[in-house]
């Protein structure tokens, strides 16, 4: 008797062993080992970028190494354009489940760049000055031009909306509505900016000073698969990257004045009420003849 329990607990050993091994082959369950969350940290001249990120990067996409350190005082570097790229990486997203279908994909691009010269002049004519936040969301404005409109203008517009679209801000009646959002992580205030692409592409834009000279952003491009809704789509998705959005902190450098820019003062405002502040010079850009276009982009 003795010898035949001794012999069943081998056996279900054997089995467990047997099935956990089997287990780690299926996608649910390597899924769900890799999503650990893992702490990262870039330096920029002082700067310490802090975020956390799962590990179950797509397969299809090798990405390469993850820049640790980044001179950001000397802004001539950034006349290379791929000077300031930090960490490109992407996730498939699939459905709930041990054999979840796959819905689409998302990446994440993340780098410092430097404050754009002031071309548009939308509101004023000076150089931008990072401290102001009415400045940081020009800056983004200009960037999106630069950016996508020699790629709008080869792809060609669908019902007058250009392929990439944004707006700085559009008028509801006698209400400005910012074409920008708010986000708060560990107390830092971050601006936020969404770009439209074909076949319901998503940027989801998130940006911060660091400097007078230079701002971090991270971007997020949604991709949905064919055949798939999007929102279930981008629900999963939203919910996934929330995890690395809401890891973001900056520590700045002792003296650096943007410490208190975005973890003080511009906590005190929303993106509403910074144009409302300015809004006898934005009205004026709907009510001339010539309107500028670049602002009434649609949503």
């Amino acid at each position: 008797m003795f010898q035949l329990n001794a012999f069943n607990k081998t056996q279900r050993t054997l089995v467990f062993i047997m099935l956990t091994s089997l287990l780690q082959l299926l996608p649910g369950f390597a899924s769900a080992k890799q999503a650990a969350i893992y702490p990262r940290q870039i330096n920029l001249s002082g700067n310490i970028f802090h975020f956390s990120m799962p590990e179950d990067f797509s397969k299809d996409m090798p990405a390469a190494d993850m820049v640790e350190q980044l001179d950001i005082n000397d802004s001539k570097k950034f006349d290379d354009p791929e000077y300031g790229n930090l960490i490109r990486r992407w996730w498939d997203i699939k459905s709930p489940g041990w054999f979840g279908k796959e819905m689409g994909t998302v990446m994440m691009n993340i780098s410092v760049r430097r404050v754009s010269n002031n071309k548009q002049m939308l509101l004023h004519k000076v150089p931008y000055d990072m401290m102001q936040r009415l400045d940081l969301m020009l800056i983004l404005d200009e960037q999106y031009h630069l950016d996508y409109d020699a790629i709008n203008k080869e792809m060609g517009s669908q019902n007058g909306v250009p392929q990439y679209y944004t707006s700085f801000a559009t008028l509801l009646g006698t209400r400005i509505l910012p074409g920008f959002r708010d986000y708060v992580f560990n107390q830092q205030k971050w601006t936020h900016q969404s770009i439209g692409g074909p076949r319901s592409d998503l940027i989801f834009i998130l940006a911060i000073p660091v400097s007078n000279e230079v701002f971090l952003e991270a971007s997020f491009t949604y991709t949905v698969n064919d055949g798939i809704p999007l929102r279930e789509f981008r629900d999963a998705a939203f919910a996934k990257m929330a995890i690395i959005q809401e890891s973001f902190k900056i520590e700045y450098k002792d003296g650096n004045p943007m410490a208190k820019i975005v973890g003080n003062d511009w906590l005190q405002q929303s993106t509403d009420e910074v144009l409302e502040q300015h809004r006898p010079q934005i009205l004026k850009l709907f009510s001339t003849p010539n309107t500028n276009k670049k602002l009434l982009d649609k949503k």
